[in-house]
């Protein structure tokens, strides 16, 4: 990974990414927003598996909701369950809730301007980052609001994205015709507190049909999405084969040729 410092300095606001850069044949680029709490170093698994296929992938940290400020909210003696709720409040921040896409937006501008091929992806957090820079209503604390950037994106990967309705919303959700690929677990539950799993399952439901598909991997915990947790090697090596056949196929125009067998128990749905 190549270490990258830019400064967006109309809004004096630095952005840190992580580059991985591509081997053999240049396919395209792939912008991942990270989680609350992450940083351009995590999601490595993605970075290195996406890059073998000749993606150019760059991880993008948000300096308003990175480990610093994780750090800073998690208090000696905190239970998950009293961490989970002040994440909840502070990803309901209003200037990073309106940085975020804005910070995804400038790094495409300036490590792939014009009209080159490029996918756009996300983790919580950065699920919501990844809708809300594709122009998806995002749903702030003052009000609803829209980001327009003028950029061409072939197809978005979320992962473990809100419940329609609280980052983003579901009529925003309806109006989403690009390819979505979303993934979840089974126990992606609590982050933040009281979204269940099965609430996530209704994003996929709110997107519209044609070019969407659903993976909710057995077991799998929200953390497991950022290669944090025991034992969640054969959840990653899952993750990294399906998104990686996905944005093969976008980038090669070709259907999604799903695999039969994978190393841990998935449900997968197409629609």
């Amino acid at each position: 990974m190549e270490i990258l410092d830019l400064f967006d300095s109309a809004r004096q606001r630095a952005i840190p990414v992580g580059l991985y850069p591509y081997q053999g044949e240049f396919q395209g680029w792939l912008f991942f927003s990270v989680g609350f709490g992450g940083g351009r170093a995590g999601y490595g698994y993605l970075g290195r598996a996406w890059s073998r296929l000749g993606f150019q992938v760059a991880v993008i940290e948000h300096v308003g909701s990175n480990a610093d400020i994780l750090k800073a909210i998690h208090q000696p003696g905190m239970r998950q369950a009293e961490l989970a709720e002040a994440v909840g409040r502070r990803v309901r921040d209003q200037a990073e809730l309106e940085a975020r896409p804005q910070d995804l937006a400038y790094v495409r501008r300036v490590l792939s301007p014009g009209s080159g091929w490029a996918g756009l992806a996300g983790h919580s957090f950065g699920s919501y980052t990844a809708l809300a820079t594709l122009g998806v209503e995002a749903l702030l604390p003052e009000g609803p609001q829209s980001w327009e950037f003028g950029l061409d994106w072939a197809g978005v990967v979320l992962m473990s994205a809100q419940p329609p309705d609280s980052a983003v919303s579901r009529r925003g959700l309806s109006g989403l015709h690009l390819p979505a690929f979303l993934l979840t677990g089974t126990q992606d539950s609590g982050m933040p507190a009281g979204v269940t799993f099965e609430q996530r399952l209704t994003t996929y439901d709110a997107v519209p049909a044609g070019r969407k598909a659903l993976a909710v991997l057995e077991g799998a915990d929200h953390m497991a999405f950022a290669g944090i947790g025991l034992a969640v090697a054969p959840a990653l090596e899952t993750i990294a084969q399906l998104t990686g056949e996905f944005w093969l196929a976008l980038r090669q125009q070709r259907p999604i040729a799903w695999p039969e067998s994978l190393p841990v128990g998935v449900d997968l749905r197409v629609g």
